[in-house]
């Protein structure tokens, strides 16, 4: 994260071809922690750039309730991801067996 968190780390990253790298591992890896970050990371580097004066995203002041609000989300998302590798593939065929 704190590579990309000004334009020319952005720009760095990209030409690397972190992003391929990125998208490959998060195919793979099993744990919602790491799953979770790659995803954060890939939505940084696919995304917009942030407007001027917001290049440096470690200096964006964020309202307090909207952070709690992110932070909530993430949790929830977290949580969510556990609860389907708990399920793995019995969980998920089991339930269609009931319908």
């Amino acid at each position: 994260p704190q590579l990309t968190a000004t334009g020319p780390g952005r720009r760095r990253v990209r030409d690397m071809g972190t992003y391929v790298v990125l998208r490959e591992l998060h195919g793979w890896e099993q744990h919602p922690g790491v799953r979770a970050a790659c995803e954060r990371l890939l939505q940084v580097l696919i995304g917009d750039e942030p407007p001027p004066g917001m290049e440096n995203l470690l200096e964006v002041n964020i309202p307090e309730e909207v952070e709690q609000q992110l932070q909530r989300l993430d949790r929830e998302e977290e949580e969510q991801q556990w609860w389907e590798q708990e399920q793995g593939p019995q969980g998920s065929s089991h339930e269609g067996s009931s319908r």
